[in-house]
């Protein structure tokens, strides 16, 4: 479920369990780990840059920590009594794929307001992919547990439909009754399987199916909301989506269709220079750059900021900011970072982690958030009054489970009444 890389392809996210494999090149943004600067005062970011601001000095505020200044200081942890009183109630949704259905035991329900189940493919004509493992472990019973676990606790469970096929997606776009045969499709799924609605990852990045894509959306959301209108529907965009005209996501027009945007605010850096996937500040394209952005386009209710719970391993060209990246990085999940025991240090350009370590021949910076930095960036989320925060993926922090258990920000998290169910 990756954010959006306009020059290359972009799925990086069906990752195996400890060692990830990068799917894709060609971030956008200005890239992280000492070498980024402020907006330019030609950047679409750049009138935004008072409110980045003040949103993150509450934010530092709120979580209660003193951030290094000197760089390459070792990362400070979440601090006792983090948030105070609490952020306040706000939405939290986590997404569990199947590949990680295993586990299903460790997910923290009371950290959440939602969890999506991930996914089944789209294809051609609003039809689904009857094969492959989404689809079998939603068939032979394997996400039933998930749901009623999720259902026990008050959590909403969200079926995620996917697809990152440029082909398909312009089809799609191209016929928005396919909007409407989708719903019907998905609507027994739901039905049958006691979900409280759909999460839409559509991953598109073609300019031209604009506004196709949005007559897609409207006639899914119509037709779904006609057969039960106590579906949640989510839709999965891009986090320069707003700033961007040639986006896939014409954010403004999608967001009175659905109940919420889950901004996928990660995969935002250069794969060129080590830095972390999801700045927080300090990089042209940021969490605060994002968030800042969407708030003149989108009401604050609607949105969802988006929290990776994963990072990438540069093979560096130093053992210390700036570098260069030598060959391509590669993810991986916060439980194998944590596993290395080793010591972190902290980049105070985008308020983030990492390790700098030698392998073989070879220096390595490996970037992450830890729950420190998910702390910030559910505070920054705060200070923008937004709908709330959510998580990929619920699996890569199973070992972890403070980086969960964070999102809340010290809050209960939102509850919303359950689907009727049949």
């Amino acid at each position: 479920m990756d954010a959006q890389r306009p020059t290359a392809p972009a799925r990086a996210l069906h990752l195996a369990l400890l060692a990830l494999i990068l799917a894709g090149c060609g971030l956008v943004g200005a890239g992280g780990g000492g070498t980024s600067a402020p907006p330019p005062p030609t950047s679409p970011y750049s009138r935004f840059a008072t409110a980045e601001q003040a949103a993150y000095a509450a934010a530092v505020r709120h979580v209660g920590v003193t951030l290094p200044t000197r760089p390459g200081a070792p990362a400070p942890g979440l601090p006792p009594g983090a948030f105070g009183p609490g952020v306040g109630s706000h939405l939290v949704l986590g997404f569990l794929p199947s590949w990680e259905l295993a586990s299903t035991s460790t997910v923290d329900y009371r950290a959440l307001s939602e969890i999506g189940y991930y996914a089944l493919q789209v294809e051609a004509k609003g039809t689904l992919l009857h094969s492959g493992q989404g689809w079998e472990s939603l068939v032979n019973g394997s996400v039933a547990p998930l749901v009623a676990d999720a259902h026990a606790n008050g959590v909403r469970a969200l079926l995620t439909l996917y697809s990152g096929t440029q082909s398909t997606l312009a089809s799609l776009a191209a016929d928005p009754a396919s909007g409407r045969a989708l719903a019907d499709r998905v609507a027994p799924l739901l039905a049958s399987h006691s979900f409280d609605g759909v999460d839409l990852d559509l991953e598109g990045r073609l300019a031209s199916a604009r506004q196709g894509f949005t007559a897609f959306v409207a006639a899914f959301s119509s037709r779904l909301r006609q057969i039960d209108p106590s579906w949640t529907i989510v839709l999965n965009t891009f986090p320069q989506a707003a700033v961007d005209p040639e986006s896939f996501f014409d954010v403004k027009a999608l967001a009175p269709l659905v109940d919420q945007l889950f901004v996928m605010a990660y995969d935002m850096g250069d794969p060129a220079v080590p830095g972390p996937t999801a700045p927080l500040v300090g990089a042209e394209l940021s969490d605060a750059s994002s968030l800042a952005s969407y708030l003149s386009e989108v009401p604050a209710r609607k949105i969802i900021l988006g929290v990776p719970f994963y990072g990438y391993d540069f093979t560096s060209s130093s053992s210390t900011l700036p570098a260069v990246t030598v060959g391509s990085p590669y993810a991986v999940t916060y439980d194998a970072v944590a596993a290395t025991h080793r010591l972190a240090h902290w980049d105070p350009v985008t308020d983030t982690a990492y390790l700098s370590f030698r392998r073989g021949t070879h220096w390595h910076l490996t970037f992450f958030d830890d729950p420190l930095s998910i702390a910030l960036k559910v505070a920054l989320a705060s200070a923008f009054h937004v709908a709330g925060v959510g998580a990929w993926e619920l699996g890569m922090v199973s070992q972890e489970q403070q980086m969960a258990s964070t999102l809340d920000g010290g809050s209960r998290p939102l509850r919303l009444p359950l689907a009727s169910q049949p």
